[in-house]
């Protein structure tokens, strides 16, 4: 009798700052930590805080659509 294996985790942190610009135009940054590797990023744009995700959980669901990226990008 085989054992199940047990279950992949990745738990992430993700931060959000958003500021205002000389131009009254909103922008983002943060950071984003993998909880189990403590390996931790900044970003300014969503695709790479689906690229870090993705190295840990590879999910096709992880990858935004064009539509989605833009109203990430549009806060």
């Amino acid at each position: 009798m085989e054992a199940d294996p047990a279950p992949l985790i990745s738990s992430f942190i993700i931060r959000f700052v958003l500021e205002e610009t000389p131009t009254h135009k909103l922008a983002y940054h943060g950071t984003i930590r993998h909880i189990q590797t403590a390996e931790e990023i900044n970003f300014n744009h969503w695709c790479e805080v689906t690229e870090f995700m993705h190295r840990f959980v590879k999910l096709d669901e992880l990858q935004p659509s064009s539509a989605s990226e833009s109203s990430v990008t549009n806060l």
